[in-house]
């Protein structure tokens, strides 16, 4: 395991524990205290911090020296039970090395599902220029599943702001989920249209190696609060609600996933937003969070935002996500992001 003592000191622990244990084997005349059984813990530590084999090295070493003790204090029938004392040995070896490395998976998936987590939902957002921006996400009980959001600058001085959700749970959801974010940062360096963003995507989902069916839903938003204008298209994803009235952005009403085929047609919406308006875009995680057997649904977010929708984004943000944590059981069965986006 990683960190605690050094390799130095561990060998002399497990070398200090195994003459502590002898020495007490000799100067007792009997086994029926059953001293020989404490070899357990060194060969157990030696398993633990440097593997099975040096827990089997230890385990032979600890039969050797109960083997001498005999010769110094003779038992009656000391073959089985020496053949007892070894089988607890081995045994001791291998059930630490086993937790011992299930120990180690869990901190590597742990550490892994960290990163992916941060790639997915950085804490630090770009600087958008004349945009009041902010998200919340929030994992699910799993660690991470495939929701994910980006935020940038367009190569038109725009703002693109791109919510999607990977169909899946877990780490391979999450994974998927990092490789298209990373495809959608790289296309949005050279176009800031949306339909041609998630068509681009959709290209790279269907090119990418020994694929099977992986479908995402995503919408991407381009705000240019220069001329007050809004464009976006969906791929089987919800529409972004407009702020104050939290009413759906009218859209063509297309459901197609990214992945369900290889050529997507889609097409962009336009719509005018003023500096008092704004945009909620989010992943069907914060309407599907439950109670029991209740889900929030759309017109409970909505009930959650109608109070926020005068405010900065980031206050909105932390309080949707203050208070979806209250309303629904915890822990959470999906991921929940959210994007906020508001003309200054």
């Amino acid at each position: 395991m990683s960190g605690g003592p050094s390799r130095t000191a561990r060998i002399a622990c497990i070398a200090t524990a195994v003459l502590a244990v002898f020495v007490a084997l000799v100067a007792t005349s009997s086994y029926s205290a059953g001293v020989a059984f404490f070899f357990c813990l060194p060969t157990g530590l030696a398993a633990w911090w440097f593997g099975p084999r040096a827990g089997l090295l230890v385990a032979v070493v600890c039969i050797c020296l109960v083997a001498v003790s005999d010769a110094i204090n003779p038992i009656p029938e000391f073959a089985p039970a020496l053949v007892i004392r070894a089988v607890f040995f081995f045994a001791a070896a291998a059930l630490a090395s086993w937790v011992a490395d299930r120990l180690r998976r869990l901190e590597h998936s742990a550490d892994e599902l960290e990163a992916i987590r941060a790639a997915l939902a950085p804490a630090d957002l770009p600087d958008i220029p004349r945009v009041d921006a902010a998200a919340a996400f929030l994992p699910s009980e799993l660690g991470v599943s495939g929701d994910f959001y980006l935020l940038t600058n367009g190569p038109d001085g725009s703002t693109i702001a791109i919510v999607g959700d990977v169909v899946g749970h877990g780490p391979a959801a999450a994974r998927l989920a990092t490789f298209i974010r990373a495809c959608f940062a790289a296309f949005a360096a050279s176009t800031s249209d949306p339909a041609e963003l998630l068509s681009l995507a959709n290209s790279a989902l269907a090119d990418r190696p020994g694929r099977q069916q992986e479908l995402i839903s995503a919408v991407c938003v381009r705000l240019d609060p220069s001329d007050a204008t809004v464009c976006w298209a969906r791929a089987g994803h919800p529409p972004p609600l407009r702020l104050p009235e939290l009413a759906e952005l009218p859209g063509d009403g297309s459901t197609f996933l990214l992945g369900a085929e290889e050529r997507l047609e889609l097409e962009n919406t336009e719509s005018s937003l003023t500096e008092s308006e704004g945009l909620v875009v989010y992943t069907d995680g914060a309407t599907d969070v439950r109670r029991g057997r209740e889900t929030l649904g759309l017109e409970g977010l909505r009930g959650i935002l109608a109070p926020l929708t005068g405010l900065a984004a980031r206050v909105i943000t932390d309080e949707i996500e203050r208070a979806i944590l209250a309303w629904a059981d915890r822990p959470i069965r999906d991921d929940l992001c959210l994007v906020v986006l508001k003309p200054e």
